[in-house]
């Protein structure tokens, strides 16, 4: 490496904050580190593929009430939908897909990624009104024994919030 390791961690900091490429080789210009711009995103290349390494080694902690929601997005023009799940107290993204459409997915991959990351299971499951939620979570989080069930939390409705 024949640069600081300062310099390459100001420079991912500021990249993640949300400077451009060219605005990262400016400051870095300032700070007396003369490197281009492709220099800043091999850095970024680089480094994150190492920190996913040693991420997917680790187990989170996190809380137990999850909440999973839906947003679209488009892909090269392509309307998808990204479903998350996060950590409810954490804000840690638990697991991800995306998905072709929204009525009808199969949300069961998001929960059993879940399961797979955290080894463990929530004891609350916040979602909306979504029906694919409902069955993933009767297939994915179900026990026989009653203290042991996950409660879903069905909370945005046109109703009002209930359990089930």
């Amino acid at each position: 490496m024949k640069h600081n390791p300062q310099a390459i961690t100001s420079a991912m900091q500021l990249y993640f904050t949300g400077e451009s490429l060219r605005g990262v080789q400016k400051f870095l210009r300032l700070q007396g580190v003369e490197v281009s711009h492709q220099t800043v995103l091999n850095w970024i290349t680089k480094y994150t593929k190492l920190m996913k390494q040693h991420l997917d080694k680790l187990t989170p902690q996190v809380s137990d009430t999850w909440r999973a929601d839906e947003v679209f997005v488009k892909v090269k023009g392509d309307l998808k939908y990204l479903f998350a799940l996060m950590d409810d107290e954490t804000r840690f993204w638990i697991s991800k897909e995306v998905s072709n459409r929204k009525e009808g997915h199969d949300a069961r991959g998001l929960l059993r990624q879940a399961k797979e990351v955290t080894q463990t299971k929530p004891q609350v499951f916040i979602t909306d009104g979504l029906l694919s939620y409902s069955i993933a979570s009767k297939k994915e989080f179900w026990a026989r024994e009653r203290e042991n069930r996950t409660v879903h939390i069905r909370h945005i409705r046109l109703r009002g919030m209930y359990t089930e």
